[in-house]
């Protein structure tokens, strides 16, 4: 039995999509898989329908100190399908400090538990906390291995040091190294910047870096709004085809020369390498291509009174050039016509130098400047 814990203490970086999917992807394997929710958030449970099982059978009550609430693992097991189960937390979890607070060692208690429990899986799975405590303590003295998912934006690295610094000092302690590697996620096919700043992650991280890219796929969110795992909700969507080369790198490193393959191949797409000074993308001989549905697509505005007229957006990394500049017709409107690959896109209407929504298109969301861009899906 093998224990992998998903850990990073950077949030929206897609740590609860990777352990539900990657768990799904195994199990589509027939191996057996038990997933951890180590989160008092409960997210896990909740994308896969597991929050509204017995509230006194969760992860709190198998890690509690409180003899009248403890049970033990396996009560606290719930199905979600075939080779799959979960131990799903709940709010009470995030309590649970508190009540080892000045135990020594207590940063063992989910290491011991799992040593103690005979339990029939072939890989335990833990999602921990967006945080660097307790929870996260345990988990990481409780894994042979550490995947640690980092998103493409410029804040990927800051924390990661934090998460590596507490790895190093179980090590100390207890002489206990999981073996670490970064999964790159939410990485955008049509920017520049996703492969600048994956180029950076694996500059940086090396040899502990995953060929895994987890690319930005919708099907994603869509099956934790249905309940499932995007294996379950869309076998041959970009994110199932991602998490199933995922579980096939897993294997592989495990020592499974050829693990079985439930559904589909593997991506084409791979960790960018630096190359004279410029990022191409590795691809194995016997992968096929990754083609994209282009579709075009007209940006159009009304505006009497306008000079110049731009539109940029992610697909064009928000640059103002003449490529980005939109033609006036008649009537006052302005329009530009873009090839665009299948995909969400976010963006905005510069004109004569002022930053401006989409007034036709209601689709918005905030950005991190506080303001609101417009987005569109092709």
């Amino acid at each position: 039995m093998k224990t992998i814990a998903v850990a990073n203490q950077k949030g929206g970086c897609g740590k609860t999509t990777t352990a539900i999917n990657v768990s799904a992807a195994l199990a589509a394997t027939g191996r057996r898989i038990l997933l951890i929710d180590l989160d008092p958030q409960s997210h896990a449970s909740f994308g896969l329908r597991a929050s509204n099982l017995p509230a006194d059978k969760s992860i709190y009550h198998v890690l509690t100190s409180n003899p009248e609430k403890r049970r033990s693992l396996d009560s606290c097991i719930a199905k979600v399908s075939h080779n799959f189960d979960i131990v799903p937390s709940t709010i009470q979890l995030s309590t649970v400090e508190q009540e080892f607070k000045g135990k020594e060692d207590a940063f063992s208690e989910l290491y011991r538990i799992l040593s103690f429990s005979p339990l029939p899986y072939d890989y335990i799975v833990i999602d921990c906390p967006p945080s660097l405590g307790f929870l996260t303590f345990n988990a990481l003295r409780a894994a042979d291995q550490v995947i640690i998912p980092v998103d493409m934006s410029a804040f990927t690295l800051m924390g990661v040091g934090k998460l590596l610094g507490m790895v190093e000092l179980i090590r100390t302690k207890v002489g206990h190294a999981p073996r670490l590697n970064v999964l790159a996620t939410l990485f955008d096919l049509r920017t520049t910047y996703s492969q600048s700043v994956l180029g950076e992650v694996k500059a940086f991280f090396g040899d502990q870096m995953l060929e895994t890219i987890i690319r930005l796929n919708v099907s994603l969110k869509r099956a934790v709004s249905e309940g499932v795992s995007v294996i379950d909700f869309d076998k041959t969507s970009k994110g199932a085809r991602d998490y199933t080369a995922l579980c096939y790198e897993t294997l592989r490193l495990d020592g499974v020369e050829e693990p079985e393959k439930p559904f589909v191949s593997p991506p084409s797409i791979q960790v960018p390498e630096r190359q004279e000074g410029m990022l191409s993308v590795k691809k194995k001989e016997d992968e096929k291509s990754f083609k994209l549905e282009i579709r075009e697509v007209t940006f159009a505005i009304e505006s009497p009174g306008g000079k110049e007229i731009y539109v940029a957006g992610d697909f064009n990394d928000w640059k103002i050039n003449d490529e980005s500049k939109l033609s006036r017709v008649e009537n006052g409107c302005w329009e530009k016509r873009v090839s665009l690959p299948h995909g969400r896109y976010r963006y905005k209407f510069v004109v004569d130098g002022e930053w401006t929504v989409d007034l036709k298109n209601l689709a918005r969301e905030i950005n991190s400047f506080g303001s609101f861009d417009s987005v569109m899906e092709v």
